[in-house]
């Protein structure tokens, strides 16, 4: 992962036409990984240009839905434009999101509970699920800080997302980073 993909991802995220030409920017053909590292667990995915597969995660894209398993819930979710929703488990999720001046807000419900991150270049801070995150870019073109998971602080985490999640869409891109930030 190089460290303008890192300072570019906020952008990424913001609109369809950056994200397209992001993802023909990136390495295709190679293994690429979606990680979560934090004190107590490491969390790792593959992702192809239409799912995202690891020991939790069995993800795909079909179109405008998103199906599959994720730490053991049922996931179906609907993509459309600049909103996500359906089940994670039996519950319902439903995130939408939006540029204002190159950070991407999303805001909604995530696994039955009231949800909000601000994804930039230089920062990844907000909650989801039960857990809050205050996350800075770092040179290698990842994220690292905290979060807190009901109460309970953790340090470091490192988020490491790579340029094929974001060739799926903004949609699918949060939807996965959802599924995997909303776990405590």
């Amino acid at each position: 992962m190089t460290s303008s993909y890192g300072r570019r991802i906020g952008r990424m995220l913001a609109t369809a036409t950056t994200l397209v030409a992001l993802g023909t920017a990136g390495a295709r053909g190679k293994d690429q990984y979606l990680s979560l590292r934090t004190s107590g667990a490491v969390i790792t995915a593959r992702v192809t240009d239409d799912s995202v597969s690891g020991p939790d995660l069995q993800l795909s894209r079909d179109g405008k839905t998103l199906r599959g398993r994720a730490f053991g819930q049922t996931v179906f979710l609907g993509l459309n434009g600049q909103e996500l929703g359906g089940t994670v488990g039996r519950e319902l999720t439903r995130l939408s999101f939006e540029d204002e001046d190159g950070v991407t807000q999303v805001r909604g419900s995530f696994y039955g509970r009231l949800s909000e991150l601000s994804i930039s270049e230089e920062s990844f801070t907000g909650t989801v699920g039960a857990c809050s995150y205050d996350l800075t870019a770092t040179e290698d073109g990842g994220y690292q800080g905290s979060r807190s998971c009901d109460g309970l602080p953790e340090r470091p985490v490192v988020l490491a997302i790579p340029p094929a999640l974001a060739r799926q869409g903004p949609a699918m891109t949060l939807a996965t980073l959802a599924l995997i930030l909303g776990v405590e």
